[in-house]
């Protein structure tokens, strides 16, 4: 079911930490922390990173770890063109406070940032778009008041859960608007696009929310769910002591909740599993309250459904059945201290950033643990995020007025046809793809939509409102109306039509994507900087750093994810049987690559079927630019190949790199540079390549799919 909105939020500010993005990879900020440096730190980073065996790394040095390398890891670029092109960049990179890692790409974002910040400062704007996240954002930051409440307003919830003894007295808490503002469901519940039929919204079912996130952490234990596991248990240490519970209870509610979990996640699919190109038909299962009562006997989804306005749809879909009937299986009065344990101890760990000052830093001391850093960001800095990801369209509407035009629009929309009229002409050229299929692929081509800049079409957002300090507001409360505003805007789409104008995105982040629901690339302002797009780049600029981004982005249409989609959003076959055959066959070939790619010094191989999409993304992205480029007499291939390696720059802590290779869907960045390169034949002519270079791979053992 829905996380109540503290979870739901917690996720987001922890977008650094847990999530991935869609363009560039694993999240950029950590979960904000103080300022207050730790000095002991500094030298645990870099005694890490001086104990690393770099001979284990395989076929090149993983040069994204922040301090490993130095002037004598200078390799020729006929051996390493990544680490040769972005060498200087990495002897001279630092991680700026509360940031685990490091890309010229975030210059976007600080561009983006202090535009934003002079808006939610600039009391003159008496608009509604500036007083909905200027009053929110000054209550962040209101310590006085959020001191004086302390967890003092949660202590009726916390004292309700004590007071239930049985799972009877559970189900009927949980069907209260109470619990559904404070409390955590072992269900997760949205509104979705159809997959039959993209212009229907459908109520989307998915499975427990995990504390460490994937299920497989619960098979095997990783480096990064052990330090998961570490932050975890210090929230939940922490606030279960101010919330009034003993030691001894806070052990006992701690070891529950994980014995629950790893009975759950038994019947979950695994992170890896979930990123194999069947899993999207797989989870296509359309089902009826009926069905829901069938599947979900012991567990009170169905009376949520009904309580919390799902049950009106026409259209339901759930996950993971297998699920279901795990979690159903598991919840019975038999386990009734593992059940209370978790939905007591999610609660508590997902207050720890919403409530005093104390609970705040202490969560901010446990991230910077968690991601290996020694500093932090500024308490402003944290506000703005939080801000940002809940009143972005706001705030987005007066940047527009203010640093954006129609000439802009204009200019990124034109590029993104180009490309798009390129990427037809680069499907004639594919021997192994037949005539009708091309016919299809070129068809769905025709019809992706262009998100270039700034939408012309906004969502009602009239439901939300914040109470103003002066009047009384304070952060907890804020957040208690966003989340039933936010439920309140859900249940508005239900048997409704999808609003194709509608993004439905943050054009603020530093981001761009593709959304197969609706056959659209999104190229927003928040992703433009130096690194990326100036209007004084040379042509061959261009192409290396935005071309080969919206060439990425176009792509996904077509990765192993991506191709399941026809022209219109909707899951469908629209391959020749032969041809789908043939297309799965390349992408296994790659996959088999990326396996054998070691990254670190334990010896552990890439996981090629978790980045599968991106890496297909990432290299018929470049292709497009190749065929492009051979159109512009005099073409500087040099200046190309460059600008992408150093676009890919990205330097992070060891802790965020291994993360990022165990969660991310696309490959660790020196991947992503080198890997793409080596896959086309005007790289080895460029700079001479031969056999027994680093970067040569024979042709017959080439890996592009595209």
């Amino acid at each position: 079911m829905k996380k109540n909105a503290f979870r739901s939020t917690l996720t987001k500010m922890m977008a650094g930490i847990l999530t991935v993005s869609l363009l560039t990879g694993c999240g950029s900020n950590p979960t904000p922390t103080t300022q207050t440096e730790d000095s002991t730190k500094d030298v645990k980073e870099e005694a890490s990173v001086s104990e690393i065996d770099t001979s284990a790394m395989t076929p090149w040095l993983n040069s994204n770890i922040i301090g490993i390398v130095t002037d004598e890891t200078n390799p020729d670029l006929k051996d390493d063109f990544y680490l040769n092109v972005n060498h200087d960049y990495f002897m001279d990179v630092s991680l700026r406070p509360g940031y685990s890692n490091e890309t010229p790409i975030f210059d976007a974002a600080d561009t983006v940032k202090k535009r934003c910040l002079d808006i939610l400062a600039d009391k003159t704007l008496d608009k509604r778009d500036a007083k909905l996240p200027q009053s929110f954002y000054e209550l962040f930051l209101d310590w006085e008041t959020r001191n004086e409440q302390g967890v003092e307003p949660l202590m009726f919830f916390f004292d309700k859960l004590k007071s239930i003894s049985s799972l009877e007295e559970l189900n009927e808490y949980m069907l209260t608007d109470d619990y559904f503002v404070y409390g955590n469901y072992l269900t997760n519940v949205n509104i979705g696009t159809n997959t039959d039929d993209s212009t229907l919204y459908q109520v989307d079912i998915y499975s427990t929310t995990l504390s460490l996130l994937d299920s497989a952490e619960y098979q095997e234990l990783t480096e990064e769910g052990k330090r998961r596991n570490t932050y975890n248990e210090g929230a939940a240490k922490y606030m279960l002591g101010r919330l009034g519970y003993s030691e001894e209870e806070i052990a006992k509610l701690i070891e529950n909740q994980f014995s629950l979990e790893k009975k759950i996640a038994a019947s979950m699919k695994t992170r890896l599993e979930q990123s194999d190109p069947g899993f999207v038909k797989e989870s296509i299962n359309p089902v009826t309250m009926e069905d829901l009562k069938e599947m979900s006997p012991n567990y009170p989804l169905p009376q949520y459904m009904e309580k919390f306005g799902y049950s009106d749809s026409k259209l339901i879909n759930v996950n993971e059945p297998a699920w279901l009937k795990g979690l159903n299986e598991v919840y019975t009065e038999e386990n009734f201290d593992e059940i209370m344990a978790y939905v007591t101890v999610q609660a508590a760990v997902s207050f720890i950033t919403f409530v005093d000052e104390d609970a705040y830093r202490t969560s901010q001391k446990l991230s910077r643990e968690y991601s290996g850093i020694s500093e932090s960001k500024s308490d402003e800095d944290a506000a703005y995020d939080t801000t940002m990801n809940h009143f972005s369209d706001n705030v987005s509407r007066i940047y527009i007025e203010k640093y954006l035009n129609e000439d802009i629009k204009k200019e990124i929309t034109d590029i993104c046809q180009d490309t798009i009229d390129t990427y037809k002409e680069m499907l004639d050229t594919i021997d192994w793809l037949s005539e009708e299929t091309k016919a299809q692929a070129k068809y769905k081509l025709e019809n992706v939509v262009i998100h270039a800049v700034y939408p012309d079409k906004w969502p009602d957002d009239s439901m939300y409102y914040v109470t103003p300090k002066e009047e009384g507001g304070t952060y907890l409360q804020a957040m208690i109306d966003y989340a039933k505003c936010d439920h309140e805007e859900k249940l508005t789409h239900i048997n409704g039509k999808v609003d194709k104008e509608l993004w439905g995105i943050n054009i603020l982040s530093t981001n761009a994507y593709y959304n197969p629901t609706n056959n659209s690339i999104n190229i927003i302002p928040g992703f433009f900087c130096d690194a990326t797009y100036r209007s004084d780049m040379s042509i061959e600029e261009k192409y290396g750093a935005l071309g080969s981004v919206i060439g990425h982005e176009i792509s996904h249409a077509f990765d192993t994810n991506g191709a399941q989609y026809d022209a219109d959003g909707n899951v469908k076959d629209w391959w020749t049987e032969e041809d789908y055959n043939a297309f799965m066959e390349r992408a296994d070939k790659m996959v088999e690559y990326y396996d054998g790619v070691v990254a670190f010094d334990d010896g552990t191989p890439i996981k090629g079927q978790l980045i599968q999409t991106e890496a297909i993304a990432d290299m018929a992205g470049f292709k497009c630019m190749l065929i492009m480029a051979k159109k512009i007499d005099g073409f500087d291939y040099d200046k190309f190949f460059r600008a992408n390696a150093k676009l890919w720059a990205r330097a992070g802590t060891l802790e965020f790199m291994e993360k990022c290779a165990l969660t991310d869907p696309h490959p660790l960045h020196y991947l992503r540079g080198n890997v793409t390169m080596q896959q086309f034949d005007e790289f080895y002519e460029t700079y001479d390549i031969k056999e027994g270079d680093g970067m040569y791979i024979a042709p017959e053992k080439r890996i592009a799919v595209w």
